[in-house]
């Protein structure tokens, strides 16, 4: 303000002069003094912070005058005016994010006093890359594998950078902005990521954590590539007592679809799918089929091998059971089927694509009025199905 009172001061000075010494000369009416334009005074004591957990720098100033808005253009240490990144700032401070600690920068800024008058440019100050022997070392090697059997699935591997022994990992889909993408960690040099698109391509990248306030860049991107989605789905397969049947339906899916759903009979806080195969779905009524139903937990909603155990809901740590019925018309609802403990393996269970893959089988025993026979075997037990959407509620 002191040097616009001080131009001020002498303009009116030369006025003075001017008038004193030309009283017998006519005024030019051209002179407008709305007209004169004064300089735009540059802002002064410019600096730059160290570096702010290895990604942003603090700058600040001091105003040249009564400015209130500013412009910093910055880049890559030697960079030239006009090619930078502009920023605008309304105070005397701004803090520049994003920026990478194995890089030197120079920053530059003016002030703006009005819509067409700016100050020359101030700078540059220039902020030293991390050259440091101990800077954080970038992870190398990265690879990115989708799951054949499990689509949704992406398998992470890298080779350590250094003594790291933790890493941060960022994705999102094909061409992401670094910054946008979803966030993980790890403390090992390998990574699932589960529950993603499988009709859509994605990229990866990781770096090493050296402490809580130092990490190296970003190594990657590595992308992986969208893959057909597969909506066929084979639904229950199984071989009774040497007899194999596929393709079995749950009986209700006439009128209710043929998706693996809540079982109706649970508990409202213990959530159980219900999966079923019937043999003759079209028919439930008929005196000759056979029936199995698999009933899991939510605690086992996850790929496994579990134990299998007989249907018994009075039982509450049977959790994952099995129940055969098999009807013939020669002896129809007199035979009892006793499951007996087997395994039950779920390949997949995919809260994206809402699909279900597993295998079980187990032994079993026929009891006909006083007659016990067997054990006779369920082998080559197979299901896959969609779930209902009432399952993620």
């Amino acid at each position: 303000m002191q040097n616009k009172k001080l131009l001020i001061g002498l303009f009116f000075v030369l006025i003075t002069f001017t008038f004193n010494s030309c009283e017998n000369e006519p005024i030019d009416s051209a002179i407008n003094l709305d007209d004169i334009i004064l300089p735009c005074e540059e802002p002064t004591s410019f600096q730059a912070s160290n570096l702010i957990n290895n990604n942003s720098v603090s700058l600040s100033w001091v105003a040249g005058d009564e400015e209130n808005s500013w412009t910093i253009q910055y880049g890559l240490q030697g960079f030239t005016l006009g090619t930078g990144t502009s920023v605008n700032s309304n105070g005397t401070t701004h803090v520049i994010s994003g920026l990478n600690a194995s890089n030197s920068y120079s920053f530059y800024l003016r002030s703006n006093c009005d819509a067409e008058n700016s100050s020359a440019w101030v700078g540059p100050v220039n902020l030293l890359g991390n050259i440091n022997p101990t800077t954080c070392t970038n992870p190398s090697g990265l690879t990115a594998i989708r799951s054949t059997t499990t689509t949704t699935n992406v398998n992470l591997a890298w080779i350590a950078g250094g003594t790291e022994t933790a890493w941060e990992i960022q994705y999102g889909t094909q061409g992401f902005t670094l910054g946008s993408g979803t966030i993980t960690t790890s403390t090992t040099v390998s990574k699932q990521i589960s529950n993603i698109a499988a009709n859509t391509a994605y990229d990866f990248y990781v770096r090493a954590i050296c402490s809580t306030t130092q990490s190296s860049s970003w190594f990657g991107p590595v992308s992986v590539s969208s893959v057909a989605v597969n909506t066929t789905y084979a639904y229950m397969n199984a071989t009774v007592d040497g007899q194999t049947y596929t393709g079995m339906k749950p009986f209700y899916y006439p009128f209710a679809g043929i998706k693996a759903k809540l079982d109706i009979g649970s508990e409202p806080t213990n959530k159980i799918l219900f999966i079923q195969g019937h043999t003759d779905a079209l028919n439930p009524n008929s005196s000759n089929f056979v029936e199995i139903t698999l009933k899991i937990n939510e605690l086992y909603w996850a790929p496994g091998t579990y134990v299998l155990n007989a249907d018994n809901p009075a039982d509450p740590d049977r959790v994952v059971t099995a129940n055969l019925i098999i009807v013939n018309a020669t002896n129809p609802y007199e035979v009892y089927e006793d499951e007996q403990q087997a395994t039950l393996t779920i390949i997949e269970f995919n809260q994206t694509t809402k699909r279900i893959r597993g295998t079980f089988s187990f032994p079993y025993l026929i009891i006909n009025n006083s007659n016990t026979t067997g054990p006779f075997q369920v082998t080559n037990g197979s299901f896959d199905f969609e779930i209902e959407d009432a399952v993620f509620n």
